[in-house]
């Protein structure tokens, strides 16, 4: 895979870096907060008018055709700019999954309105009871009625879910499979607790209690259904950890920028080696998680054991980076690091979000772990 920048991609990056600076000041990102669904609809509009929301979506439905290397690319530039419009619910998993429904018009009829940024889809996967759901038996029920299912359960974290016209619910058949279904957001049924994290970002526990879909709304189930949602969640941490690195570097920018006017004894901060190690210590980590994001997006089309041993490993490396460069920013900054008028402490809540999503450092290291144990013993 050749990791250097085609002609479409550094036009991609110059647009996306373009709008960034000219609209997520400190001001707006914010304004963010006080938007009750997260959802800033005049940024999504020209995600949309960039052909940014089109990017992997196939040509057939509307889109662009393009690979995750290109929402890479994208993604860098999204992360420098704390943005947290449901891109990756939506492009990435929705886009994904999908993808794979068995009925062509309705799939892109759908596609199609995800790329001119009508349509919107939130991933409701996670459950009560556990952290992070890999997959399996859901409590969430799926129960035959009529010519489709009624699904009963509670849905919890579902990333973007207010402001979301479909949802993709995982839910356990009869035969004890796990089924995928798309239902509209506004079904009958679905009832929510809608609240902003930590980054400003939204996301809603649902409560589904005999919602009715028809037959056609069951994407997949049983190993297909494992495999499109092992696929989708692993497509999702990689474009995440892109917008991290982007994170990193923003967050390595206006240290760097503060340790240079901030005087003290006569002279800038900057100037003190110790402050100096400080900054080298968080340039190598962001250069070792860019790295690892392209190892991960490597081994995209590996073996799904090598393929999720690699994006394990780089959610380790990446989340473990985040850490050290955000930490380290509010220490450059001093006190001055953890207020709201400073743009550090944004940086700061945004990379404590991204390393949680789709599964934090602890789960990948025991992902990785079941992974090598078992490569071990084979």
């Amino acid at each position: 895979m050749d990791f250097n920048y085609s002609d479409m991609q550094q036009m991609l990056l110059d647009s996306a870096g373009k709008l960034i600076a000219d609209t997520y000041t400190l001001e707006d990102i914010r304004h963010q907060r006080t938007i009750a669904n997260g959802l800033n609809e005049k940024n999504w509009a020209q995600f949309a008018e960039l052909g940014w929301l089109a990017l992997p979506i196939p040509e057939d439905a509307g889109g662009l055709g393009c690979g995750l290397e290109d929402v890479v690319v994208l993604s860098t530039a999204l992360g420098r700019g704390l943005t947290v419009e449901p891109y990756v619910s939506t492009v990435v998993v929705g886009g994904h999954i999908v993808g794979a429904l068995a009925d062509e018009d309705a799939r892109n009829a759908l596609l199609g309105q995800v790329a001119t940024g009508e349509a919107r889809i939130a991933l409701a996967h996670g459950e009560p009871g556990e952290r992070f759901g890999d997959g399996g038996a859901r409590s969430t029920q799926a129960v035959p009625s009529g010519n489709g299912f009624a699904l009963t359960g509670r849905k919890m974290l579902v990333l973007d879910a207010p402001s979301a016209t479909h949802i993709i619910v995982s839910a356990t058949l009869d035969d004890g499979s796990m089924g995928l279904f798309l239902a509209p957001r506004d079904a009958s049924g679905i009832s929510d607790e809608s609240y902003a994290l930590v980054d400003g970002a939204a996301a809603s526990d649902l409560f589904l209690d005999g919602v009715q879909v028809d037959a056609g709304a069951l994407i997949a189930s049983g190993s297909a259904a494992e495999t499109l949602l092992s696929e989708a969640s692993d497509r999702a941490a990689i474009a995440l950890m892109a917008q991290a690195v982007g994170a990193m570097e923003g967050c390595n920018d206006v240290s760097a920028e503060y340790i240079k006017e901030r005087k003290q004894f006569g002279q800038p901060i900057g100037k003190f080696q110790a402050l100096q190690h400080i900054m080298a210590d968080m340039f190598v980590s962001t250069h070792q998680a860019r790295s690892m994001v392209y190892y991960a997006l490597a081994h995209l089309d590996a073996s799904p054991e090598d393929r999720q041993a690699a994006v394990s490993a780089a959610k380790v490396l990446v989340g473990t980076a985040a850490q050290l460069v955000s930490r380290s920013g509010i220490q450059l900054h001093g006190g001055y690091g953890v207020t709201d008028e400073y743009i550090v402490s944004h940086y700061y809540r945004r990379l404590l979000a991204l390393e949680k999503l789709f599964g934090d450092i602890d789960h990948h290291v025991r992902r990785l772990a079941v992974h090598m144990f078992d490569r071990a013993d084979a």
